[in-house]
């Protein structure tokens, strides 16, 4: 078994986060541990000393836009989790699907199709 490598990270190492409320959030990374098993983002405890970040779901280095989308994935999620029908569903695929292809300037969403 190989010791973990502790790394400092550059600009564009985020994490998403999620707090014990369920809250996502975008968090920038200052220091990572990388193993075998993939990257996990370090934090400063009470103590000083650098330990796992117990609210980090993701670790990632990308641009803000990227970040931000990743975390309303996240919230996403948690949504799906409470969706009870077919057309809910629906709704949040297409969601997703906008999310996933907006880029700065593009309109907004429109769900509801209206008859005027």
């Amino acid at each position: 078994m190989n010791a973990p490598e502790i790394e400092f990270a550059d600009a564009g190492w985020v994490a998403i986060t999620r707090d014990q409320r369920g809250r996502v959030g975008v968090k920038p990374v200052r220091m990572f541990e990388l193993t075998g098993e993939g990257v996990t983002a370090l934090t400063k405890n009470a103590d000083g000393l650098m330990v796992p970040d117990p609210h980090a779901v993701e670790v990632i280095k990308t641009d803000p836009l990227h970040a931000a989308k990743l975390a309303w994935m996240h919230k996403l999620v948690g949504v799906a989790e409470r969706c009870t029908t077919d057309e809910a569903r629906a709704d949040l695929r297409r969601i997703a699907r906008w999310l996933a292809d907006w880029e700065p300037g593009d309109p907004g969403l429109r769900l509801a199709v209206g008859d005027g």
